[in-house]
C-alpha cells in the first residue's frame, strides 16, 4: 500500500460505484465489498479514507500474506483491479495471476498493465488516476455476471496462451541461442 499502486483510487472509485448503485435503486451496492491485501506505508492512510468514506463495514484490509497463499486470496474475489499511478509497472505479475485464475479485471493504462491485459476482452483499461472511468468500468463488470464469467474465461485462456512457463522458457532459449551464434561470426 503505497502511492505508487492507487489504492486510494479504487477506495474513491468504490465508493462512486456504490453511491451511484445506492441512487439508481439498485440494491446490488449492499452486497458489494472491498477487500484490499498487502501491507505498506500508506495503511493507516487508506484505513482513515475508508472511515471518511463511510466504507468501514464494507471493506476489509487482509494485510500482508505469503506468496503460497496467493491463489486462495483471488478465490475470494470476483473482480481484481489495480489503479497504478506510474509507469513503472513494468509487468503486471499479480494482473496475470488473477487472468490466470480466471478473474476479470481492471487496470489503469500505466506501464506494462495494459499489455497484459487485453483491452473490453480480458478486461477493463481505464485512464490512469481516473477515478470517475474506474468506477464506470467497476459498475459494468459488476452488473453483468455473463460479463465478468466471459472475461475471465478469455483472461484464463490469453494467460495460457502467452505466459506459459515452458513455451516462453523456450522462447528465450531459441533468442539468446540465436544472439550467441550471431556474435560468434
Amino acid at each position: 500500500m503505497a502511492e505508487k499502486y492507487g489504492v486510494d483510487l479504487l477506495i474513491h472509485a468504490f465508493s462512486l460505484l456504490r453511491l451511484n448503485l445506492q441512487r439508481a435503486n439498485n440494491e446490488i451496492y449492499k452486497l458489494l465489498k472491498l477487500r484490499i491485501v498487502g501491507g505498506g506505508p500508506q495503511e493507516n492512510e487508506l484505513k482513515e479514507l475508508v472511515e471518511k468514506l463511510n466504507l468501514e463495514s464494507v471493506t476489509e484490509f487482509v494485510g500482508y500474506i505469503d506468496h503460497a497463499k496467493v491463489p486462495s486470496e483471488l478465490a475470494k474475489l470476483d473482480i481484481y483491479v489495480a489503479l497504478s499511478r506510474l509507469d513503472s509497472e513494468s509487468f503486471g505479475v499479480a494482473i496475470v495471476e488473477a487472468q490466470a485464475v480466471g478473474i476479470p479485471v481492471v487496470v489503469s493504462s500505466v506501464g506494462g498493465l495494459p499489455e497484459v491485459v487485453k483491452n473490453n476482452i480480458t478486461g477493463l483499461v481505464v485512464a490512469k488516476e481516473n477515478v470517475l472511468e474506474a468506477s464506470i468500468a467497476l459498475e459494468k463488470l459488476v452488473l453483468s455476471e455473463e460479463l465478468r464469467l466471459k472475461m475471465g474465461k478469455a483472461g484464463r485462456a490469453h494467460v495460457m496462451k502467452e505466459y506459459d512457463w515452458t513455451k516462453n522458457t523456450e522462447k528465450m532459449i531459441h533468442v539468446y541461442s540465436n544472439l550467441i551464434k550471431k556474435s560468434e561470426k
